[in-house]
């Protein structure tokens, strides 16, 4: 018996959370989710993710900010991110900090397609 992955679902849009919950548990993964970064990161106290899939704008904390702090946690930076917005300026939300943060795994862009969405997933999960 396999254990399912745990992919934890970053994003201010209840609806883009409910979609990635419902196509990630039909895809046999174990996910939690979090409204923004502040919410991720206690959720993160009692559930570590093997997977972050983080939207950049969001009220209160924004991804960017999230994404920085989750690279200084010598523990946490080791979960592959992949980033999912809306947001094609990706290089300059991260603006000075681009070339000394680790890259996230992947970059995708809303609306997602799925069976790519999926395969990233899967490549990001394997490595």
């Amino acid at each position: 018996m396999t254990v399912a992955r745990k992919i934890l679902i970053i994003d201010d849009e209840s609806d883009t959370r409910a979609y990635l919950e419902a196509l990630l548990t039909e895809n046999g993964y174990l996910t939690r989710q979090a409204s923004g970064g502040r919410e991720a990161s206690a959720i993160m106290k009692r559930f570590t993710p093997d997977l972050i899939i983080l939207d950049i704008i969001m009220p209160n904390e924004t991804g960017v900010e999230f994404y920085r702090e989750l690279c200084l946690d010598d523990e946490l930076r080791r979960i592959p991110v992949v980033i999912l917005s809306g947001v094609t300026r990706y290089k300059e939300l991260f603006a000075g900090d681009y070339a000394s943060l680790p890259k996230p795994f992947a970059f995708l862009e809303k609306p997602i397609e799925r069976e790519n969405f999926l395969a990233v997933l899967k490549s990001a999960l394997e490595r």
